[in-house]
């Protein structure tokens, strides 16, 4: 029998502890206490914040949601699990077709790569409406360079974004990895009270592509959480960090073309979750949305070097301080995850978040972050990168459905760049037969905004 994949669960995990029980925050090395039932202080949401020159006052309304795909469909193409069990990104093609890139499980019954499970696959179709996929895996877990373990158990993407810089073009794709262990703390092994879920502790790979997007190659780690894994191992916790998500953009947080007219001064910027030591608000007891950069040149050359330590060291985490607040480093540069990377500064901390996506909107010139909520899916908007508004739209959710993932895809020729509708993309169970993949349905709904803050 396929066995659930532990990360296609694990915002489902936080979804079930953090937005309704709670996790306590990890402490501050090996001897971290396990995660207690009591409910999380979460201050209530803030409202749209006054337009500044960081902080656009925008208002977003949800469209009628469609049906992407059934799970029906996917079984028919070989899946068992998803796609996608995350976030997923895409790359066009003509007559308004996209292969899209998301994680996945196979079956005996796939053409392509039977019986994998945890993996990134492609599929096919259009913004409305899959038709199609080889069901052949791109990378998996394990594919990690040789000695590095961070994607041991889970190796899922992801978002894909185009590099040129030096006479060198691909595709990069941000991915999360994972490693499990069993719960020593529940007789059957569990984390979180979910069936067949170990505990896990995730961080972010990054994969290349030089060949159009035909194939991967995962190249190295580039975010791990702050805490070791050593603070986490073997105890009854675990540490998500999403999925990451790339944007282009100069020093300020301006938007930048990609590739830029002058890579010198573009960098790429990377979105994850982790928890904060400390941290104030929601922020005391689940993780929290932070973001990290890199030069955009120093990223190609990482990515194509052949040296994961090179991939480990080139990006760095935003704290805040003062004078350089891009010191901390992303990573420890350790191949089995036992060093402690930098620290970070949550962009918001009012509400804890699951699943962040973030994309560019070209029509209003803003940047939009997609992400699961106590109250169900929202949407911040922010000029900058570090400064975010309030939500921007009511709470989509549906009665008697549990919701899981957010991907953000424009509405332009290019997927990463939204323009009057942007699309938001979500899998929908029944909640009583939540998180079975057999009941699945991947759905999306077109966000349309205005100026002008509720």
């Amino acid at each position: 029998m396929f066995k659930p994949s532990a990360s296609r669960l694990a915002l489902a995990t936080l979804l079930l502890t953090t937005l309704a029980c709670g996790i306590s925050l990890p402490a501050a090395g090996p001897t971290a206490a396990p995660p207690t039932a009591a409910p999380p202080t979460v201050a209530p949401p803030t409202p749209a914040q006054p337009a500044t020159a960081s902080v656009p006052n925008l208002r977003g309304v949800f469209g009628a949601p469609i049906t992407f795909a059934t799970h029906a469909e996917f079984a028919g193409y070989g899946f068992v699990v998803g796609p996608s069990d995350g976030q997923f990104g895409a790359i066009a093609a003509s007559g308004g077709n996209y292969t899209f890139y998301g994680v996945a499980g196979s079956g005996a019954a796939c053409a392509g790569t039977p019986n994998a499970r945890d993996s990134t696959y492609t599929f096919t179709g259009t913004l409305d409406h899959v038709t199609g996929s080889t069901c052949a895996k791109l990378f998996g877990p394990g594919d990690a360079p040789a000695g590095w373990g961070f994607d041991k158990n889970y190796a899922g993407g992801g978002q894909v974004v185009r590099f040129a810089a030096a006479s060198q073009t691909g595709w990069l794709m941000p991915f999360h990895g994972e490693v499990w262990w069993p719960n020593p703390n529940t007789p059957d092994h569990t984390c979180n009270g979910l069936p067949l879920v170990q505990c896990f502790y995730a961080s972010l790979g990054l994969a290349v592509s030089t060949d159009n997007g035909r194939t991967f190659k995962v190249v190295g780690q580039i975010f791990q959480p702050t805490q070791p894994l050593p603070a986490y191992f073997n105890k009854g916790m675990d540490v998500s960090t999403g999925y990451g998500s790339f944007i282009v953009a100069d020093a300020a947080g301006r938007h930048l073309d990609n590739p830029p007219a002058d890579p010198a001064s573009a960098y790429f910027y990377l979105f994850f979750t982790d928890f904060v030591t400390g941290g104030a608000g929601a922020c005391a007891t689940a993780v929290c949305l932070g973001v990290a950069r890199a030069p955009y040149s120093a990223v190609v050359a990482a990515a194509l070097s052949g040296d994961p330590h090179q991939v480990a060291t080139v990006f760095h985490k935003y704290d805040g301080a003062a004078p350089d607040p891009w010191r901390q480093p992303a990573t420890s540069d350790t191949p089995d995850d036992s060093g402690t990377a930098g620290t970070f500064a949550p962009l918001w901390t009012d509400q804890a978040v699951i699943g962040t996506a973030v994309l560019y909107d070209s029509r209003f010139n803003v940047y939009l972050a997609a992400y699961h909520s106590r109250e169900g899916i929202e949407v911040r908007a922010s000029s900058d990168l570090l400064h975010w508004s309030g939500p921007i739209t009511a709470p989509y959710k549906e009665p008697g459905q549990t919701l899981y993932t957010t991907t953000l895809i424009g509405d332009t020729t290019d997927p990463t760049i939204g323009g009057a509708a942007p699309r938001l993309y979500f899998t929908t169970f029944p909640a009583a037969e939540f998180p079975n993949w057999k009941h699945a349905v991947l759905e999306s709904l077109p966000l349309m905004l205005s100026r002008g803050g509720t």
